[in-house]
């Protein structure tokens, strides 16, 4: 019963978010705009906003992981303590490379993934067909 639940919730904020980027939804905060980005109520630039900081904020607990593990692993003084720093050392390396990779395949697949601009739609024209 709780997994129906949490799927249900997961798809309808999945189409909230895919109706409001659709329909222009103009969000009633505003945020500290960065350089490449306007600082706008539109959703797509706050979701672009989030992406940015959230590619900051995992450099940076990556960071705070190796620097703990370091000083773990110079302060051991038994073999438990050692593996521990050394897996806490992989795992912050090992997270970095998994988001920078995420990075690295969505800007291989297509560039424009990872600006995350608003999207346009082109007008169409159609001329008709003489006979």
């Amino acid at each position: 019963m709780k997994k129906k639940i949490l799927i249900l919730t997961i798809i309808i904020i999945i189409f909230s978010v895919a109706y409001s980027a659709l329909a222009e939804y103009q969000l009633e905060m505003t945020y500290p705009g960065i350089q490449g980005i306007e600082a706008t109520g539109e959703l797509t630039s706050y979701l672009r906003y989030i992406y940015i900081y959230g590619l900051a904020f995992l450099g940076l607990v990556a960071l705070g992981a190796l620097i703990i593990g370091g000083i773990m692993y110079m302060g051991a003084g038994s073999i438990t303590s050692t593996e521990e720093a050394k897996k806490m050392i992989w795992g912050a390396i090992g997270g970095l490379l998994l988001g920078l990779s995420a990075y690295l395949i969505l800007n291989t697949i297509n560039p424009d993934l990872t600006l995350l601009k608003k999207p346009t739609l082109e007008k169409i024209t159609l001329e008709p067909i003489e006979p």
